[in-house]
């Protein structure tokens, strides 16, 4: 069954806000259990909320393939979309850059160097965060021939699509992560499956295909794979006698097949909740979900500008996990009331 793209789901708006939530809390929590152990229990609520945030980006990546891939773009729009998010990664990267020349007593001639600003995020993003702009900047040109290749697909080739980028790219690189002579030869080379293509589509099909939907087992799921999340980092951490990235399973760019169904599960227990289309008058939850993406661009500066003023007097006074709940809490309302505020600004909110 086709989806319709003329319509408006609560579902998907309630998974941009969760979404941008836990990419703060993936950009803070770390700061808990880094500085702990297994034998404290605070070490394995961080571990699970951690992996719960790891979740982010996936949901991200998936509400943008079940509300995109649907169309048939022509090329023009596709352009269109293509140089709004190039706009958006120049214009936030260079307030970014500002920000910077400020902290380090810069005046206007440093402002003014273009081309040291145009060198720096070519080579690499302005802030952490924003790598996910340069990702999104190279979807986005994939995007007329990915819908095209949607729209020829009938459900069994969008299943084999899925599962193929799933298992050789989310799957295999932990199998051998613990037998690593099962490592395949750099020769055998599969570009098509990727981890995130799979992810990107895989919300297309969720949205379109999937009608029946199990509560239970979506819970069941989600639990199981923060569980095994949890129980494979502590065994990693004994592995290497908390030294070093025991966090293994943290890999931005090529997710565990653990967190990409927890986020299917997430993805599919929200629709299951609030699947019905929004009214025609624009709800809060519609205005929240539309913040989602200017919570997203300005969350790093918040982060920094609160990390020492903020938390780490809360993490002195109370328990850390408490203190990171309350400062991600701060942080994302923070980052909302600014949004809620640029977007009254003329022309902003179509950027945005």
């Amino acid at each position: 069954m086709a989806a319709n793209t003329n319509r408006r789901f609560a579902y998907m708006d309630f998974l941009r806000i969760a979404a941008v939530f836990l990419v703060i809390v993936n950009h803070t929590n770390s700061d808990v259990f880094q500085a702990m152990t297994p034998a404290v229990a605070t070490w394995w609520f961080s571990i699970v909320w951690y992996y719960l945030s790891k979740i982010g980006v996936p949901l991200f990546i998936m509400v943008s393939g079940a509300c995109l891939l649907p169309k048939v773009d022509t090329y023009k729009k596709a352009a269109q979309r293509f140089f709004r998010i190039g706009a958006v990664l120049v214009l936030f990267s260079y307030l970014y850059f500002l920000v910077d020349v400020l902290k380090a007593y810069g005046g206007v001639k440093d402002a003014l160097n273009l081309l040291g600003f145009v060198k720096q995020i070519w080579n690499a993003p302005i802030t952490d965060s924003f790598w996910y702009l340069y990702f999104y900047l190279g979807l986005m040109l994939m995007l007329p021939w990915l819908q095209r290749l949607a729209k020829a697909m009938q459900k069994r080739d969008l299943q084999y699509l899925i599962l193929f980028s799933f298992a050789l790219s989310a799957v295999w690189p932990l199998v051998t992560h613990y037998v690593p002579a099962l490592t395949m030869s750099g020769y055998f080379s599969v570009p098509l499956f990727t981890v995130y293509l799979g992810v990107f589509f895989a919300g297309h099909y969720a949205h379109a295909y999937v009608q029946r939907i199990s509560k239970t087992l979506c819970v069941a799921v989600i639990v199981l794979s923060l569980a095994v999340s949890a129980l494979l980092t502590y065994g990693e951490y004994n592995t290497l006698h908390g030294v070093g990235q025991y966090w293994f399973m943290d890999e931005r760019t090529a997710p565990s097949i653990f967190v990409i169904l927890c986020a299917l599960a997430v993805m599919l227990l929200a629709k299951s909740v609030l699947h019905a289309p929004q009214k025609q008058t624009k709800s809060r939850l519609q205005t929240l979900g539309g913040c989602a993406f200017g919570i997203y661009l300005v969350q790093d500066y918040c982060i920094a500008e609160t990390r020492y003023w903020l938390f780490a007097p809360l993490v002195r006074q109370i328990s850390p996990m408490i203190a990171v709940l309350l400062w991600e809490l701060g942080i994302f309302l923070t980052a909302l009331l600014v949004i809620l505020l640029v977007r009254k600004i003329p022309g902003v909110k179509k950027l945005l």
